[in-house]
Formats: structure tokens, C-alpha cells, sequence
């Protein structure tokens, strides 16, 4: 048995608060690097306006059998919210169109996997990217609840499911796989607004590997056809620096996943999104 290990990283150092695409390289080239020591590849989601000062270097990381999927913060590009979750569905595809537009015309191809920020979303998002062209998404933290940031999914499901065109708690009959970060449920945090996951500065690799753990082994154990970790983080830390603290903290955590798996008797593939929900799709 195989477990899928998504690992993403969403690319947002353009943003106003942050302001710094320097950084933003340097973070997207040592995260690659980490991924790539060991085999594996990850999936880089970026905004469009990150797209463009990163398009030769996202470029080589393409060629490399990294996914380049869109990110949406809406208010980069001019809309009045950065929450994809507070438009209708006829601005929704707008949005989404625009951002379609500019990684075909940066790197002539159409993106297939989507993610929006602060995992934002309502009633109309998933089918806003299915009739958009997307294949696939990663756009829920099942139990949350952040409705400042329109990012509710408590009750949505906990692992890879076909999406349903009206209603994003329910599995359906759209043909949009969404692949859910991964969350353990059982442990929330912000005085219990939102779920533990695997976003690598939120902790450091020993408490990462206690749900690291827990999560493989409740897949195991419910039978799930198509078995993923999506960890995760963002392109503002200094990955590129060996000593820093998150990427010895990503270090730690793909060492915790390999124990935790040798320990569980299954075997790991560093995978995109689009390829996990390739299997998905197969097992399904």
C-alpha cells in the first residue's frame, strides 16, 4: 500500500504585507531542493501576480515534475476582497478566468489544480473551477470554522472525494476531485475554530510526527482507496538556509513520515496534487 505525500506550498510573497519576491524565490528553490533530495515533488501554487516575476524560475521547477497550480488572493488583483469565499459565482468565474489567463499566457499551458487562499470558499467555488477547466482542488481544512475569512468546512469530508456542483460539505457527482489538507479533527487550536494540520510553521517535526502519525493510520484504518499527507507552507521563510528553523522543520517532518510509514508497513510517493488525484480517480 502506498501513501500519496502531497507536498504544496503556496506562493504569496508578493503580497502587500510581505513584499519581498526575493525571499519568494529563495523559499521556492529550497523547498524544491528538500523535496528533491529525497525523490520526491510537490506542487507549487501561486498567484498570478506571483506567476509573473517567478516565471523562469517556476519554469525550471515545471521541468523538473513540480505542479505549478493557481492561488487566488483576490485583492492583488484588484477585486475588494482577498476572500474567494464572499463573491457570487458569476464573479468567482471571473476571477478565475483572469488567473487562467495569465499562467497561459506566462507558461502556454492551462493549470488543471486550484487553491484558493485561506481556504475560502462557498456554495459556488467548486463548481466555479469545474466550469473554469480545473481538474482538481485543495481548498478545504475539514472543521473549520473561520467565517472573518469565509473559510467554514466543519462536517466537510476528511480525505479525497468527488465534489458535489451545489454544496461543498457533501461528496458528489462533479467531476472535480478536491483533496483536502490534512487535519486531525480530534485536536483543535484557536480556541477550537480550526483543526491541527501539517502546515510546517505551525510547529516543529516531533509534534508534527504525533499527527503525522495518527492521520496515516486512521486512513489505514478506515480503508481509504486513495491514501495522502498534504503538508504544507508558504514561500516567506528562508528554506533556502540549511540552519533555518522551518527547513529543519520540513526536514523533520518528511523524516517523521518515512518512520511513521515504515512503522504502519506501507510505502510513500512524493506526489502532486494532479497525480494524487490521478489515483484517486483510478482507485475510485
Amino acid at each position: 500500500m502506498v501513501f500519496n505525500i502531497c507536498w504544496s506550498i503556496d506562493c504569496e510573497s508578493i503580497r502587500r504585507e510581505i513584499n519581498d519576491i526575493e525571499l519568494g524565490k529563495r523559499a521556492v528553490n529550497g523547498f524544491c531542493d528538500i523535496l528533491e533530495t529525497v525523490g520526491w515533488t510537490g506542487t507549487l501554487f501561486l498567484m498570478p501576480e506571483e506567476l509573473i516575476p517567478l516565471s523562469d524560475l517556476i519554469g525550471k521547477k515545471a521541468e523538473k515534475g513540480h505542479e505549478i497550480a493557481v492561488h487566488l488572493h483576490p485583492e492583488e488583483s484588484g477585486y475588494r476582497s482577498g476572500y474567494l469565499g464572499v463573491f457570487s459565482y458569476e464573479e468567482q468565474l471571473e476571477i478565475i478566468g483572469k488567473a487562467v489567463l495569465t499562467f497561459e499566457k506566462v507558461l502556454g499551458v492551462k493549470p488543471v489544480t486550484a487553491r484558493p487562499g485561506y481556504g475560502s470558499a462557498n456554495d459556488h467555488t467548486f463548481r466555479a473551477f469545474y466550469n473554469s477547466g480545473f481538474n482538481q482542488t485543495s481548498a478545504s481544512f475539514p472543521g473549520r470554522i473561520l467565517t472573518s475569512v469565509a473559510s467554514n468546512w466543519a462536517g466537510a469530508p476528511l480525505y479525497a472525494h468527488y465534489t458535489d456542483p451545489d454544496n461543498r460539505f457533501l461528496s458528489g457527482s462533479l467531476d472535480l476531485v478536491e483533496i483536502p489538507f490534512s487535519v486531525d479533527t480530534g485536536s483543535m487550536i484557536w480556541g477550537g475554530i480550526h483543526p491541527q494540520d501539517l502546515r510546517v510553521e505551525l510547529t516543529d517535526a516531533r509534534n508534527h510526527g504525533f499527527t503525522i502519525r495518527k492521520i496515516m493510520k486512521n486512513q489505514i484504518e478506515e480503508k481509504i482507496p486513495m491514501k495522502a499527507l498534504l503538508p504544507f507552507t508558504h514561500n516567506i521563510f528562508e528554506y533556502s538556509d540549511p540552519n533555518n528553523f522551518r527547513t529543519e522543520t520540513m526536514i523533520g517532518m518528511n523524516y517523521k513520515i518515512s518512520e511513521a510509514a515504515k512503522e504502519l508497513g506501507m510505502e510513500t510517493k512524493g506526489t502532486t496534487i494532479a497525480k494524487a488525484a490521478a489515483a484517486f480517480r483510478r482507485g475510485v
